[in-house]
């Protein structure tokens, strides 16, 4: 049975330590992102003091994604084994550690080592944010809760930018250092998140009893292996446009729309600040019209709106189109969020949920690269076409993904797992 700690009681929204789980685990994702934003945004000081190349810088923010999708794969069945909240408090210390190393990086390679590392924790942070939301928050608040806690993605876009400034008047390895107090949310959260490790999913065997582990080709199993396909295929859509723009849009406004140093971080707030509102708008279009209806929307604005960002010529559009666009893709991350917790049952849902969302960062793997690859031979608006493109390739796996799950939620005999 579960604990009183987990026990929601009649007619309350969530159980008493609800409103910590959503501090802690905003505060975890914020530093989880604010670390991938912030090497967007000093990028060019870090090639111009390494003497790196753009196809290099690339590779930096491809080393992120790439360790993130190997901590995936093995901290998301650490989190459903372990608890959720060991998992989170470990990979946001981890955040913290890595970052605080900058100070002693001096070479691409090190640089590029670095990155991997930090990656690590990043890809273990999702899944179990997943998991303890549903844990404490009943039917009806979920999916809002969800885009409340994930708001802090573009917040923490918001916060590097502004964080930014400071290049103009100091060394950029200040900003990654201030990433270093991602460990002060570890340790709040190490004492405020009630410990679930021995909490019993829902139909799984008491330990006690001889009851296994949750297995790796669990979420592969009948028609859950479509489902975490397309869930993966949805993720890489969203990642792949999301970190080519965050990579590479900063750049791109000053090499290719003249801006400098300060304009540029003050077009990426406000950008940022149209993802912050998509992340708590789409959540409530979700719980109205569902999860899956909304991201085919999501997916379907962020292509039409990023098209016309890049090839409409001049720039005195940028400052009104850009939160449109980044509103749009606030919503595909929201919704990636929701529906992929939705998709998996408790004893699954962080190894599944953190699973097809975090291999979908193979997507922020290549994009950044291929962006750069294509920018140095052709122009960088050349290789920014690419991010559109992304986001048409989610509007069709997020069509199918919608059939897949209404089939499995068909068989469960429930519309969503949000009404269980």
């Amino acid at each position: 049975m579960k604990s009183d700690a987990f026990r929601i009681p009649e007619g309350a929204p969530g159980t008493k330590a609800r409103w910590a789980v959503v501090l802690c685990c905003a505060g975890a994702y914020f530093f989880d992102s604010y670390d991938m934003y912030i090497l967007g945004i000093v990028m060019q000081d870090i090639l111009t003091e390494l003497n790196m190349t753009t196809a290099q810088g690339g590779l930096l923010s491809s080393a992120t994604m790439l360790g993130a999708v190997i901590g995936s794969v093995f901290l998301g069945r650490f989190a459903s084994n372990y608890g959720n909240k060991f998992c989170l408090v470990l990979c946001t210390a981890w955040i913290g550690v890595c970052s605080l190393a900058v100070v002693f990086v001096q070479s691409f390679a090190a640089w590029f080592v670095l990155r991997v590392l930090v990656g690590l924790g990043i890809g273990g942070i999702m899944g179990p944010i997943h998991a303890l939301i549903w844990q404490h928050w009943g039917p009806g608040h979920r999916t809002k809760i969800t885009g409340l806690t994930f708001s802090t993605f573009p917040i923490a876009g918001i916060a590097a930018s502004l964080m930014g400034k400071l290049v103009l008047v100091t060394n950029f390895r200040v900003i990654f250092i201030s990433a270093g107090l991602s460990i002060v949310v570890a340790v709040v959260a190490y004492f405020m998140i009630p410990d679930d490790k021995h909490l019993v999913p829902r139909g799984q065997i008491a330990a006690s009893q001889g009851a296994g582990k949750v297995k790796t080709n669990e979420i592969f199993a009948g028609n859950y292996k479509w489902i975490t396909l397309f869930a993966i295929f949805a993720s890489f859509a969203n990642m792949a446009a999301c970190w080519a723009m965050n990579t590479w849009i900063p750049s791109w406004l000053m090499t290719d729309r003249g801006l400098d140093m300060a304009e540029m971080t003050n077009f990426a707030t406000l950008n940022y600040c149209g993802g912050l509102a998509g992340y708590l708008i789409w959540g409530v279009i979700g719980s109205k019209i569902g999860s899956g209806r909304a991201m085919v929307a999501a997916y379907a604005l962020s292509a039409i709106a990023l098209l016309a960002y890049i090839v409409m010529p001049g720039g005195s559009y940028l400052a009104l189109l850009g939160p449109v666009l980044y509103f749009g893709q606030g919503g595909c991350g929201c919704l990636n969020s929701v529906l992929f917790a939705e998709a998996y049952p408790e004893r699954t849902r962080a190894y599944g949920s953190g699973t097809a969302f975090n291999v979908g960062r193979i997507g922020s793997i290549i994009s950044p690269y291929t962006v750069a690859l294509v920018g140095t031979s052709f122009g960088l608006t050349a290789g920014l076409l690419m991010a559109p493109a992304f986001f048409a390739f989610g509007v069709v796996v997020s069509v199918v993904l919608n059939r897949v799950l209404r089939k499995q939620w068909a068989i469960e005999g429930r519309s969503d797992l949000d009404r269980e």
